[in-house]
């Protein structure tokens, strides 16, 4: 991917800018998962990952509601192996498969905390919009409360414009984002929503910019991963940006600062998906669609 520089949009009046405590992406390896049958199922669509200290497995959820569980292998800080070791269905408390099958977000509590057998996954789904505790088997054992703002599935621009992120902030909770701003409001402007409050900013300024996925900073400011697609004669833009929940100022638009965007017409990754690895060190994952051209594509990269 080559970085892409694109046109600013008109903006309303911001907060102060938060102090910058990074300035940029650095891609560090890359690392393609065969789209191969584990346990009877196909891995493909991989939508969001999840990073297991204890356990030292990497979680990655699908779109058609299956959990893939991998052994990641990094050295010199390369991925060198990633080998499927779990896959299954998400089902429900009762067993049975989830009927909300469109599974896009993911987060692992209780994943870096030296105790093994207690981890939990939180799985958010476009199609409800539900977010729901997991084990790491894929069964529910709970319900996360979302945001008034986002009960009512009539809110959204459409169907496939719901809750594709989730992520557990220290202070304010869970954090989830609906792809594109709810019905009523700016076309660009993205909300970050924990089950009280919300934070909004500007979307990226390329056409159709989406929230894909949501991830916690050493630092406490949010990481947001956004993606533009508008057909294929245009280019796939990828933007990773900061957000400090605790400069925004209420009933005004948060300053976002980009870190890292990435623009090509050649090489269409669809990254969905990010986890944190440890410290600064994070991993990005892409959904193949099932196409022939697209790829579930990790990328290693740390913010500096």
């Amino acid at each position: 991917m080559c970085c892409g520089v694109l046109a600013a949009c008109s903006a309303p009046p911001v907060t102060a800018a938060p102090k910058k405590t990074y300035s940029k992406i650095k891609l560090l390896s890359e690392f393609t998962i065969p789209r191969a049958s584990f346990n009877g199922l196909t891995i493909s669509e991989l939508s969001d990952l999840a990073w297991d200290q204890d356990e030292q497995l990497l979680y990655a959820v699908s779109d058609q509601g299956r959990i893939f569980h991998f052994k990641l292998k990094l050295e010199n800080e390369q991925i060198t192996a990633v080998d499927p070791v779990f896959a299954a269905g998400l089902v429900d408390n009762k067993g049975k498969p989830i009927k909300l099958r469109d599974s896009e977000g993911l987060f692992a509590l209780n994943a870096n905390n030296g105790k093994k057998g207690d981890t939990q996954l939180i799985v958010s789904f476009e199609h409800g919009p539900r977010i729901y505790r997991m084990t790491p088997q894929g069964r529910q054992v709970g319900v996360v409360p979302i945001h008034k703002d986002l009960q009512n599935a009539k809110a959204y621009r459409s169907q496939n414009a719901m809750l594709e992120s989730v992520a557990y902030h220290p202070k304010y909770g869970f954090l989830t984002a609906p792809e594109r701003s709810l019905k009523g409001e700016p076309n660009n402007l993205q909300t970050i929503y924990s089950a009280k409050q919300k934070w909004s900013f500007l979307a990226y300024p390329a056409e159709n910019s989406s929230v894909t996925s949501l991830e916690i900073l050493p630092d406490k400011s949010v990481l947001v991963l956004e993606r533009a697609w508008v057909g294929i004669l245009h280019p796939m833009v990828i933007s990773l940006r900061r957000v400090d929940l605790d400069a925004c100022a209420k009933a005004e638009v948060c300053e976002v600062q980009d870190l890292g965007v990435y623009s090509s017409l050649i090489q269409v990754d669809n990254f969905e998906g990010l986890t944190q690895i440890r410290d600064n060190l994070y991993l990005m994952v892409s959904d193949d669609g099932e196409r022939d051209l697209l790829r579930n594509q990790l990328s290693l990269f740390k913010v500096e």
